[in-house]
């Protein structure tokens, strides 16, 4: 990505994402998905991940990093934020704040008493969000903006191997619990999407990583397997109330586990 001497986006790079922008809208609209006129797209050098969606009012801006622009996967980012803006309005209960607040804030307080572990809740709501976003985006991107390779490659990358360990129990407990329905997440939105696990490495990887963790976190694994594959996509407002309890429930259960 091309900057400025002051360090901001050279007109270059905001041709590429205007153009990215309108070409992944143009798809989207092509596979029967509107997102409305009131979206924009805004470029963060600094951000630290490739991007994300903020709504303003009735209104939605995507924000992307300076790397997102060179990664060659600009037009799928910007499709999968598209798809969640397109969750939000159409009003699915996966992206419905009322009720993913209201579990939140159900757990309690003293649940939640550190900032890495409201990090780590907000992470996995969102996996549950990027799942339902990803219904729409895969089947848009796939073939078009992003090879077969690439969507392997990916999701590969999302597996790890090796538990944390910070000397923190507590902070270990959490993280590696992370890691578990991180590791789960990524093989079944594999499976979920015909996504090929190259060569095994995903699944190579995530039994390594269940070896080495507590028993008390690798039990709980089957569980956010099966949860991730089956959710639906015609859901109720109550019936996802309980799925995310429920899933909330069954992580903390894991944090309980025995230091490593």
């Amino acid at each position: 990505m091309k900057m400025n001497s002051e360090g901001t986006i050279s007109e270059e790079a905001k041709q590429r994402v205007a153009k990215a922008f309108a070409d992944a809208t143009e798809m989207m609209h092509q596979h029967g998905f509107d997102i409305g006129d009131g979206v924009q797209v805004a470029v963060d050098p600094m951000l630290p991940f490739m991007g994300y969606t903020k709504p303003q009012g009735k209104k939605f801006r995507i924000t992307v990093s300076g790397n997102a622009i060179e990664s060659g996967m600009l037009e799928g980012l910007l499709v999968h934020e598209m798809s969640h803006i397109y969750r939000m309005r159409t009003n699915h209960p996966s992206h419905d704040v009322r009720i993913i607040n209201g579990v939140i804030r159900s757990l309690g307080e003293s649940t939640l008493r550190y900032d890495y572990q409201q990090k780590i809740v907000g992470e996995l709501v969102n996996n549950i969000e990027d799942l339902y976003a990803d219904d729409i985006a895969i089947n848009v991107v796939r073939g078009g903006f992003v090879s077969e390779d690439q969507l392997s490659s990916f999701f590969q990358g999302w597996v790890k191997g090796e538990p944390v360990e910070t000397g923190d129990p507590i902070r270990d407990r959490w993280l590696n619990a992370s890691i578990m329905a991180n590791n789960a997440r990524a093989i079944r939105q594999m499976a979920r999407h015909e996504i090929e696990d190259t060569d095994g490495r995903a699944e190579a990887m995530n039994e390594q990583f269940l070896h080495l963790v507590s028993s008390e976190i690798s039990t709980q694994y089957e569980y956010f397997l099966n949860t991730m594959i089956n959710l639906k996509e015609t859901i109720t407002q109550e019936e996802y109330r309980r799925l995310l309890s429920e899933y909330l429930r069954r992580f903390l259960a894991a944090t309980q586990a025995s230091a490593l």
